[in-house]
C-alpha cells in the first residue's frame, strides 16, 4: 500500500507502529478494535480505534526509563521513538458518552 504512494521506505516503521498499537488494543481492551492507515502530509499515519476511552499511560508523554529486560512495557516508548507525531481523538460515531478512542501516530524514519 505504501509503495503506491511512494512511501515504501517507511513500510517497516509503519508495520512496527501498527503492531505495537494493535498489540496494546488486544491486551488491554476486551472490545473490538480496528486498524487504519492513511497518508497525511506525505507521511503514513497509523491509527488504531477501540471502544475503551482510556489512553495508555506513556502514549503521549515519556513514562520514564525503560527496563530492557522486562517482558512488557517497551512498546509505547518504541512507538514514541519511531513516530514524528501522535495523538488521540474521539470518533463522532463512538461519542464520548459511549467511550472509545482513536490512537494515531505519524511515521518517521527509524535511524
Amino acid at each position: 500500500m505504501l509503495d503506491a504512494h511512494g512511501l515504501s521506505e517507511l513500510t517497516s516503521t509503519a508495520e512496527l507502529l501498527a503492531t505495537e498499537l494493535l498489540t496494546n488494543a488486544h491486551r488491554h481492551t476486551p472490545h473490538e478494535y480496528a486498524l487504519r492507515v492513511l497518508e497525511i502530509g506525505g507521511r503514513p499515519r497509523v491509527a488504531v480505534r477501540d471502544q475503551d476511552w482510556r489512553v495508555p499511560p506513556g502514549f503521549e508523554e515519556d513514562a520514564g526509563p525503560v527496563d530492557l529486560d522486562a517482558e512488557r512495557g517497551r512498546g509505547l516508548p518504541l512507538v514514541r521513538a519511531c513516530s514524528e507525531g501522535r495523538g488521540v481523538s474521539v470518533p463522532r460515531d463512538l461519542g464520548a458518552s459511549r467511550g472509545g478512542k482513536l490512537l494515531w501516530v505519524d511515521c518517521g524514519a527509524v535511524e
